[in-house]
């Protein structure tokens, strides 16, 4: 294996990594707490651009979390 593909490999991974920590953030908490709209709202716009990132990177495996995350967000902020 060449230096080019382990880097390619290990970028691949660190991607799916941060994908997966980004799309768990909000369940890493220790205590369950209210979240208020402006928190919903402020992580809403940080996953949208986040999406805008790895679009334009076109890493559609990443904006597939991301927008499950940001359905996610919707919902609750529909909740509120």
């Amino acid at each position: 294996m060449t230096n080019d593909e382990i880097e390619k490999i290990a970028q691949r991974v660190a991607e799916l990594v941060i994908a997966e920590l980004l799309f768990n953030a909000d369940t890493l908490t220790v205590a369950p707490r209210q979240t208020s709209e402006e928190e919903l709202l402020g992580e809403l716009a940080s996953a949208m651009t986040m999406l805008d990132f790895e679009l334009k990177r076109e890493n559609y495996e990443a904006c597939k979390v991301l927008k499950d995350k940001i359905t996610e967000i919707e919902n609750k902020l529909k909740n509120l």
